[in-house]
């Protein structure tokens, strides 16, 4: 039978504790430009750690730290992005030796309403829309923290990869619109905006990992002029085996159904296949 998504895994992903020890990772292919299943891997394992928080948001930070399940992977924290304003937050992480490359990870949707609000401001529908038009939160919310990017992109001289999932999924795909990395990964992304903007964005090569039934994937609905970004990869949820054990049937009715369980970080990195 599959392991039971818990709603902490779906709700509260950064309070886990087995960050890049759930499966091996294979080396980060920095050159990359074309999908990699074992960069995707990597990509989606940042996107579930950048929802733990550290000590720029709390202190004393949980433990183990943020920064030391980095120092394992042989990873280093080089800035972390915070906006108090509309509560969005990424994190720009390079190798801890060398910079042969950086990733720029973008934080979902935590239990916050200023990201509740991010989620809901969709502004004026782009339904029938001939210009570039967009989620009005998800813009909000990047606005609020790209000066302090922009500055430190620009001092990189290596492969730079966007990524996130859910919300920071729509953050990075709007990142990507205004200073094109390597490549984008995106878990779990909702529709950012509408055909113009994802004419916009062709000449970037946008990877859009949806795990099977994830309903977050569905919203803000095309009926309303909303297209998805990028090129589709989709993975497949294990089948369910039947149980006798009372146990596992009380598990599993009272765990998010599989739309909502399917958007849950932890089964995009169990489900990658490498």
């Amino acid at each position: 039978m599959r392991p039971i998504t818990t709603w902490p895994d779906l709700l509260h992903p950064g309070d886990a504790t087995d960050f890049f020890s759930r499966r091996p990772f294979p080396p980060f292919a920095a050159q990359a430009g074309g999908y990699s299943a074992g960069n995707a891997l990597w990509l989606a394992e940042l996107c579930r750690l950048v929802y733990r928080h550290d000590a720029e948001e709390d202190s004393p930070p949980p433990q183990p730290t943020r920064t030391s399940f980095l120092a394992q992977a042989g990873l280093r924290q080089r800035c972390f992005f915070d906006s108090s304003e509309t509560d969005t937050q990424a994190m720009l992480v390079e190798p801890a030796g060398a910079q042969t490359f950086a990733v720029l990870a973008f934080r979902g949707t935590e239990q916050h309403i200023k990201d509740f609000l991010s989620d809901l401001e969709v502004g004026r529908p782009p339904l029938g829309s001939a210009a570039i038009d967009v989620h009005e939160g998800f813009k909000e919310a990047i606005d609020s923290v790209w000066p302090r990017i922009e500055a430190e992109l620009a001092k990189l001289a290596c492969p730079l990869f966007y990524t996130g999932h859910s919300l920071g999924a729509a953050l990075a795909t709007l990142a990507a619109a205004r200073h094109a990395p390597q490549a984008v990964y995106t878990f779990g992304s909702p529709l950012v905006g509408n055909e113009a903007f994802v004419s916009s964005l062709r000449g970037v090569r946008v990877y859009r990992v949806v795990d099977d039934t994830d309903a977050v994937t569905l919203v803000p609905p095309e009926l309303l002029g909303y297209r998805h970004v990028g090129e589709l990869q989709r993975l497949t949820a294990p089948s369910v085996r039947l149980s006798l054990n009372p146990l596992v049937w009380f598990r599993l009715l009272t765990a998010p159904p599989q739309p909502l369980a399917d958007h849950a970080p932890i089964n995009y990195v169990d489900r990658l296949v490498v």
